[in-house]
């Protein structure tokens, strides 16, 4: 009795691991997608923020 209890509750332990990585699998994706769109729209921010300020400094200057 005692080995069949532990065998189910080491069963239960092992599943409820499995979910929760799988969990955390799906999170961890979800965030690297997340961080890649986030670096994207910075970079082109960055971009468009320099090209304006090219854009601006040639206009002073052209004045």
């Amino acid at each position: 009795m005692t080995a069949l209890g532990i065998s189910c509750w080491l069963l239960v332990v092992g599943c409820w691991l499995l979910v929760v990585g799988c969990w955390l699998l799906v999170v961890g994706c979800w965030l690297l997608v997340v961080g890649c769109w986030l670096l994207v729209v910075g970079c082109w921010l960055l971009v468009v923020g320099c090209w304006l300020l090219v854009v601006g400094c040639w206009l002073l200057v052209k004045k």
